[in-house]
């Protein structure tokens, strides 16, 4: 069990965690969505760096781990052995936050199944709306010629 974990752990840090991020903007939202989440969550000091990586600190005051997002996957890179802790929190911070994240940048999207009935009945009314936008219009311009 012990080796698996293990595994686990070094696959993450040598290929990252896929965020399916759309555009450079939010990766920038996240790594700050995830600053506010070390600041107010964890006893750990984190700072964002000029080149858009962020730094988290051990509980020692030394460089624990680097996180940075290149095209939309996480990656984490240890400075020090003891860094489980961070790792856990980075974990817990992309399973209870991701998708709120996702929705505060995209918005709310509408994704919804319809029967074949309720789409012909939506269309029948989006029909008769425009014919009668088009009969409205139509006789507007009878009366412009006088």
């Amino acid at each position: 069990m012990s080796s698996f974990v293990s595994s686990g752990i070094k696959e993450i840090l040598m290929n990252g965690i896929n965020l399916n991020l759309d555009s450079a903007e939010e990766e920038q939202f996240y790594l700050l969505k995830m600053l506010e989440f070390f600041e107010e969550e964890t006893e750990f000091t984190a700072y964002l760096k000029d080149d858009g990586a962020l730094d988290v600190e051990t509980l020692e005051m030394q460089l624990g781990m680097q996180i940075q997002i290149v095209s939309s996957t996480l990656f984490m890179v240890p400075y020090q052995q003891d860094v489980f802790e961070i790792f856990t929190s980075v974990l817990q911070f992309i399973s209870t936050q991701h998708a709120e994240i996702m929705r505060d940048f995209r918005g709310l999207e509408e994704t919804k199944i319809e029967s074949v009935n309720e789409l012909k009945k939506r269309e029948a009314i989006n029909n008769e709306e425009t014919e009668e936008l088009e009969e409205d219009s139509s006789s507007d311009d009878d009366y412009e010629w006088i």
